[in-house]
């Protein structure tokens, strides 16, 4: 049953992108340069939101190291 639908999929795929039109675009050295950018620019921004908030993430998920609570459990008693 699983095979009859992957292949299903496999055949519909391959019949649609037969119908493909030729797209008659452009792309430069400098648009791929320009993509390469933006993805390591939106790459950097998600690492350094991901260091932000590293401690908030792992209290919300539950996970939190035993040093860092007993630190915050002698900080304030």
């Amino acid at each position: 049953m699983m095979n009859s639908r992957v292949s299903i999929a496999t055949g519909s795929a391959l019949l649609w992108l037969g119908w493909v039109q030729p797209a008659h675009a452009y792309l430069d050295p400098g648009s791929g340069s320009l993509l390469l950018q933006i993805i390591l620019g939106g790459l950097a921004g998600v690492a350094i939101a991901g260091k932000l908030f590293w401690t908030r993430i792992l209290d919300f998920v539950g996970i939190k190291k035993a040093e860092t609570a007993e630190t915050e459990s002698d900080a304030q008693g």
